[in-house]
């Protein structure tokens, strides 16, 4: 996926969806925390500062739709906030995940290829594989 605001808000206008200066904001923010995990109160205290009286329904619609046409993707994290960054990739692939900055650095070797063969009557029909620590410049700021 092309990775800029404008190509993402031709691909949702391509599916139907109206353009809007709050969509457009949410998507911008989005492509310039690309390799971050936000919650939706980091998104809400971003456009609040555009739109004061935009509010959380606003950015929980927002979320949804860009998590129903593939623009964003989610996460729970073990606090059970959901957290959400933009789709990196359109292949399959898992996250080294900083749980002090959220940043993520994507790994393209899959752990299941392995597991496969060893797990024996349980069709497996999806999964998540994400690895959690301190990146490099979290360790070096502690």
């Amino acid at each position: 996926m092309e990775v800029t605001t404008e190509a993402i808000l031709h691909k949702l206008k391509r599916a139907g969806l109206k353009f809007t200066g709050k969509r457009q904001e949410t998507v911008d923010f989005f492509v310039q925390n690309k390799d971050k995990y936000m919650s939706a109160k980091e998104v809400y205290e971003h456009l609040k500062e555009i739109y004061p009286n935009i509010s959380y329904d606003t950015i929980y619609r927002t979320l949804a739709t860009l998590l129903e046409n593939n623009v964003i993707e989610h996460m729970e994290f073990s606090d059970d906030a959901a957290k959400y960054r933009l789709m990196c990739h359109e292949h399959h692939h898992h996250h080294l995940v900083c749980v002090g900055c959220g940043a993520t650095f994507p790994i393209d070797d899959c752990p299941m290829n392995g597991l496969n063969d060893r797990i024996k009557d349980f069709k497996v029909i999806n999964h998540r594989f994400e690895v959690y620590g301190y990146c490099p410049k979290c360790l070096a700021a502690s």
